[in-house]
Order: C-alpha cells, then structure tokens, then sequence
C-alpha cells in the first residue's frame, strides 16, 4: 500500500536534510581522518536501503554491516574529540539512531522500527534547531564588569 505525503511535507523534509548537510559541512568530522570511513559508511548505508526498496539479496549485509560501522565509526570520532558541545551529543545521538535503526531494519525487528524512526526523527531536529540556534539566533555573552 502506497502512501502519499503531503507536498509541504516533502519540501520540509528536504529542508531539514539540506541542513544536515550544512550541519555535516561546518563540523570537524570531514577535518579528520575519519571523515572517508564515515561517508563511506552512509553511502553503504544508502545503498542497502536502496537494495531493501528492490527486494535485492544483499540488503541484510549492507545494512547491518553499514549500521554497526556507522555506530562504531562515529563513536569513535566522538570518543576521541577532545571538546564536546551540547551539539556533538545530539550529532552522536542521530549517529547512534541512524546506525541502529539501519540494523534493525536489515536484521527484521519491525518492532522497533517505529521507535527507533522517532528517536531518528527526534534527533535530527534537536541537532538542527540547536545548530540554527547557537550558529545564528544566541547573542554572545558579554563579561560581567563588576
């Protein structure tokens, strides 16, 4: 059964991962060394969904392998950064929701698909509106001169 969203839900979705791509971009990670494992992690990651919407064989390997890798990759990235902002803990948790809702997906647990998709939701907008927030809209704070 097919479902149809809304066109304004469509541009809104685009909207936000257009700004994740912004996120990604002005962040340290594509400064490091694991910036090509990361990306390579996710394209995999990509490519497997696209093998699950075709009922290709493959798709299990890919998505679990690119969600464990993902997981591990980026907790790795994060475990190693020496300065952690409220920022890097929601990247780390839409990193984490990411690589595990690609793993339950690829390994068949459709109970946790729907918790796992709103955990993804939910951190993909707390790490956009906290990025629009400090980048653009907080004033800095002024040194008390007493």
């Amino acid at each position: 059964m097919a479902t149809s969203f809304p066109s304004w839900q469509l541009l809104l979705t685009i909207t936000a991962y257009g700004l994740l791509l912004w996120v990604g971009w002005n962040g340290q990670l594509w400064r490091s060394r694991f910036a090509f494992p990361v990306a390579g992690a996710v394209g995999v990651l990509l490519v497997g969904l696209l093998f699950k919407v075709q009922h290709w064989s493959g798709s299990t390997e890919l998505l679990v392998g690119s969600g464990v890798a993902l997981v591990g990759l980026y907790g790795a990235w994060f475990a190693r950064k020496p300065a952690k902002t409220r920022l890097d803990l929601l990247k780390l948790s839409y990193a984490l929701s990411l690589g595990l809702w690609a793993a339950a997906l690829g390994l068949g647990w459709r109970p946790l698909l729907p918790w796992l998709s709103s955990l993804l939701l939910m951190s993909l907008w707390a790490v956009l509106l906290d990025f629009v927030y400090v980048r653009y809209i907080r004033r800095p704070t002024r040194a008390s001169t007493l």
